[in-house]
C-alpha cells in the first residue's frame, strides 16, 4: 500500500529536493577536489586549466544547491509537524509540536542533515577565494574536513531516519557508506556535465580520468553495501516481484545497473577517445546519466516516504 495523502506527497517532494541538492552539492566539491589533485599531465592540476567563469559557475552552483537543500529540509520538518497536527497549513507552525518533534528520531535526523549542509556551506564559503584562484593546487584543509564531516553526517542521518534504523549496527554502517558513495558518484555527474559544456576537452580530460579511476572503488562500495542492505530489507528474493516495495527496489536496481553501463561506456570508450568531435557524445552520455540519477533519487524518496518493507509495516 502507498501513502498518497497530500502530506505524504509534499514530504516526498521535499525529500527529493533535499537529496538531489545535497548530493549535487557534495559532488561539486568532489569534482573540485579531483581538479586540484596532483596530475600526471604537464600542468600541476586540472583546475588551473578551467576558465575563471567555469570555476565561478561551479562555486555559485554549489552554494545555491546547498541552500536549496537546506530550505527543503526545513520544509520537510514543517511538513512533519503539519502531518501530526492535521489542522491545515497553520498546523505546520506549531512551536509546541516543533519542540516535541525535535526531541524525536525525526528531529535528530533532521538536525544531523542540517548540520551536514551547514558544515559544507561554511567550508565552501570560507574557501571560495582559493577555489577561484588560478594557482591553487590543493583544497584548503578546513574545506576537506567540513566536506567529509558533512557527507558522513548526512550518511548517519540516513541510518537514523530510514528503514535500516531498526536493523542493527552493521546495516546502519552499510547505509552510511552507501550514502557516501552515492554522494560522490551520482553527485559528481552534475558538475562534470557543466564542465563538459563549458570547457575544452583538454581541460576536462584529467578530471574525467581521475573520476573513472576512483569510480571503481566508489561503485564497488555502492554495489556491495546496496546488495547487503537488500538482503536485510527483504525477507526473501521473491519479495522483489511480489511486494510493492520490492518492485520499486527492482526498478531502482535496473536504473543503477543502466547507470553503471553508461559509466563503463564513458570510461572505456568515450573518455579515452575524447576530442572536440567526440565531446558531444560524452555530454549526451553524461546528460543521460543525470536523468537516471534523478530517477534513482526519486525512487529512493518514494521508498522512504510512501511505502516500506512488508515485514516492517
Amino acid at each position: 500500500m502507498f501513502d498518497t495523502s497530500p502530506w505524504a506527497l509534499a514530504t516526498l517532494l521535499s525529500k527529493l529536493v533535499a537529496y538531489a541538492g545535497f548530493v549535487s552539492f557534495a559532488g561539486g566539491l568532489f569534482v573540485f577536489w579531483l581538479g586540484t589533485r596532483p596530475s600526471a599531465d604537464t600542468a600541476p592540476n586540472a583546475a588551473t586549466r578551467w576558465s575563471a567563469s567555469a570555476r565561478a559557475f561551479l562555486l555559485a552552483r554549489s552554494i545555491s544547491l546547498g541552500s536549496v537543500a537546506l530550505l527543503a529540509l526545513l520544509m520537510f520538518f514543517l511538513l512533519q509537524i503539519g502531518q501530526i497536527n492535521q489542522t491545515g497549513l497553520r498546523g505546520m507552525f506549531d512551536p509546541f509540536m516543533a519542540g516535541i518533534l525535535l526531541q524525536s528520531t525525526v528531529g535528530y535526523g533532521v538536525l544531523l542533515r542540517l548540520a551536514a549542509i551547514a558544515l559544507l556551506l561554511a567550508g565552501l564559503w570560507q574557501a571560495r577565494a582559493a577555489l577561484l584562484s588560478a594557482t591553487a593546487v590543493r583544497l584548503p584543509p578546513r574545506l576537506l574536513v567540513s566536506w567529509w564531516a558533512g557527507v558522513l553526517l548526512f550518511g548517519v542521518s540516513c541510518a537514523v531516519l530510514g528503514h535500516v534504523a531498526s536493523l542493527g549496527r552493521v546495516a546502519q554502517l552499510a547505509i552510511v557508506l552507501h550514502t557516501v558513495a552515492v554522494s560522490l558518484w551520482v553527485g559528481a555527474l552534475f558538475p562534470l556535465y557543466a564542465l563538459c559544456r563549458r570547457e575544452a576537452p583538454s581541460a576536462v580530460l584529467p578530471v574525467l580520468r581521475a573520476f573513472g579511476t576512483l569510480g571503481w572503488g566508489i561503485t564497488g562500495t555502492l554495489l556491495l553495501t546496496g546488495l547487503f542492505l537488500l538482503t536485510r530489507l527483504l525477507e526473501a528474493p521473491d519479495d522483489l516481484l511480489d511486494t510493492a516495495y520490492g518492485r520499486l527496489l527492482s526498478a531502482k536496481l535496473l536504473l543503477v545497473f543502466t547507470l553503471l553501463g553508461l559509466g563503463a561506456l564513458n570510461k572505456f570508450h568515450l573518455v579515452p577517445g575524447l576530442t572536440h568531435s567526440a565531446a558531444d557524445r560524452l555530454r549526451q552520455s553524461i546528460a543521460a546519466e543525470r536523468i537516471l540519477a534523478l530517477l534513482i533519487l526519486l525512487l529512493t524518496a518514494v521508498l522512504t516516504t510512501l511505502t516500506g518493507p512488508s515485514h516492517m509495516s
